[in-house]
């Protein structure tokens, strides 16, 4: 019966010792958690400073031709508010002028832009197309 308990006692040593290695063996948290692989990738390409986001610039253009095309120069007083609720962005247009460009009409602006980034002045111009619409052609930060 001595002999049976001694054989219990090495095997479960044996045991908890082969256990114990399995247990350490292996890369540390700090090994699995930071990875010092360094891989080659492309640089996104940078836009332009002027142009935060492509769907905000293009939904303020909207709004600042419509405001363009649609003020009364007679009546406004050279300042002419407009805002986009869409993007957060609104702004003053001053320094509105117009002018014939064969057929169609043509206004030259400046607008303040403001927004959560910050200020910015633009510089625009703005045609009549035909059928009552407008296309902005110039809409550049200075």
């Amino acid at each position: 019966m001595r002999s049976m308990l001694r054989y219990k006692t090495v095997w479960l040593v044996a045991l908890t010792a082969s256990l114990g290695g399995c247990v350490v063996a292996g890369p540390s948290v700090e090994e699995t958690l930071l990875d010092p692989t360094v891989t080659g990738s492309v640089e996104p390409q940078p836009k332009p400073a002027d142009l935060p986001a492509d769907s905000d610039v293009a939904s303020d253009r909207r709004i600042v031709r419509n405001a363009v095309s649609s003020a009364d120069l007679e009546k406004g007083g050279g300042r002419y508010a407009w805002s986009n609720p869409e993007t957060g962005s609104s702004g003053v247009i001053v320094a509105l002028s117009q002018e014939r460009d064969g057929d169609n009409i043509c206004r030259s602006f400046e607008t303040l832009r403001q927004r959560f980034d910050g200020i910015a002045l633009y510089q625009g111009r703005a045609c009549s197309v035909g059928a009552g619409e407008w296309a902005l052609l110039e809409f550049a930060k200075r």
